[in-house]
């Protein structure tokens, strides 16, 4: 959320069982030795430990391995949490770094996801598109005919963000009233007002702007429409099908222990922001999980299994080329990117920055998400610069470098 701009399976412990243990199990004498037998203890079936990380052992998940530790070293993280699958089985697996001092970070750790949040929102809205109970058709003005356009602005243009709301995070008074009181609760009327205030950017339809405003109109509409708390509408449609034990949907920040701590200096000082509320941005950024879960959820968007064929071609059709800056090889879906095949998603919220995707045709998953510490660049898309190196070794056909 700086002003340079937010982007976008089965329980851990289940994974946890089978796990390859290391030749030896030697009596733990430094923390090196802990950090390893920790590791090991968390490696899925198939992988086993090398330099902290699970790794299948095969020449694409050491070279993974190889960028993970580089990238970390390079960018003066503070910790780095990263998950590669191919056809669900796990290549890499892992965790680098310090969650806070003496203790160390490690892949079970529960976060803030930022907007690889968003389309569980729009897989539960389409649920309903699905149901009947919402047309992709019908107008803003339905449920919020006060907004600017409102009788203009449809639910499809919300969707693939071409409804010219501004993106609220980009507000100055947003930005003070956060940083002033980074703990206050707010509501989705409250974003609403903020995104939508001086009406659209350009005439609906006309072009295509990122903007999370988008989102929160979303969110408010599938609630009033369904009269269903949208935490219920996801826990039901999405979170409890693919069994995502991990997933918390409270909007009080209350995330399952452990938790990867969050460091940043946006107030200017710097400070561990994981207590901050996650409210602002609700269910389009506010949800808590760990990198297994968001896997999971990953492959499911990737395969269809909680849409029908029909809804899940719509949401990912590449309905918005030519619209503003999409192109066939890289354009805005129902709530995620797709660039040269890939669904992709690069959050960056106050103390995180994420990346996550899915190369349907390949079979590859991959999610990355790490902390800074005070020697870390602030403007470095760090977990971006991981993933998009990752897909050069994983897919050179599909590689996002460069």
């Amino acid at each position: 959320m700086r002003s340079r701009g937010i982007a976008v399976a089965l329980g851990c412990a289940l994974l946890l069982t089978g796990c390859t243990a290391t030749e030896s199990t030697p009596t733990p004498a430094s923390t090196t030795d802990s950090a390893a037998l920790a590791a090991a203890e968390r490696c899925p079936a198939g992988t086993r430990v090398r330099d902290e990380l699970c790794l299948s052992g095969d020449e694409t998940s050491e070279a993974l391995a190889d960028i993970l530790h580089s990238r970390f070293d390079d960018d003066k993280l503070s910790a780095v949490i990263a998950g590669v699958w191919h056809d669900g089985e796990p290549l890499l697996f892992g965790a680098l770094g310090d969650s806070m001092p003496g203790v160390p970070a490690t892949p079970d750790m529960h976060h803030m996801l930022g907007n690889l949040t968003t389309p569980m929102l729009t897989t539960a809205f389409l649920q309903q598109v699905e149901a009947g109970v919402i047309s992709l058709d019908d107008t803003v003005s339905k449920w919020y005919p006060d907004l600017p356009d409102a009788d203009i602005i449809t639910v499809e243009m919300l969707l693939h963000n071409t409804a010219g709301y501004s993106q609220f995070t980009g507000q100055a008074d947003f930005l003070a009233d956060l940083y002033a009181d980074p703990f206050r609760v707010w509501t989705v009327d409250d974003i609403i007002a903020i995104g939508t205030a001086g009406g659209p950017v350009f005439p609906p339809g006309s072009d295509w702007q990122f903007s999370d405003t988008n989102s929160a109109v979303l969110v408010g509409i599938l609630a009033l429409a369904t009269g269903t708390p949208v935490e219920k509408l996801i826990q039901d449609g999405v979170v409890d099908p693919l069994g995502m034990h991990d997933t918390t949907l409270t909007r009080d920040g209350n995330w399952k222990q452990p938790i990867l701590q969050g460091y940043d200096g946006e107030r200017g000082v710097w400070e561990n922001v994981t207590g901050w509320s996650p409210t602002w941005a609700h269910f389009a950024g506010g949800v808590g999980s760990n990198a297994q879960d968001v896997g999971t959820f990953l492959d499911a968007l990737a395969s269809g299994e909680l849409l029908s064929s029909e809804y899940h071609d719509i949401q990912w059709a590449p309905t918005t080329v030519g619209i503003g800056t999409n192109k066939p090889d890289q354009y805005w879906a129902m709530g995620f990117l797709v660039v040269k095949e890939w669904m992709f998603l690069n959050p960056t919220i106050p103390g995180y920055s994420g990346a996550g995707g899915t190369l349907p045709e390949e079979g590859w998953t991959m999610v990355v998400y790490t902390t800074p510490s005070k020697a870390t660049d602030p403007s470095a898309t760090t977990a971006t610069d991981i993933f998009r190196a990752f897909t050069g070794v994983v897919s050179p056909e599909h590689s996002l470098e460069g």
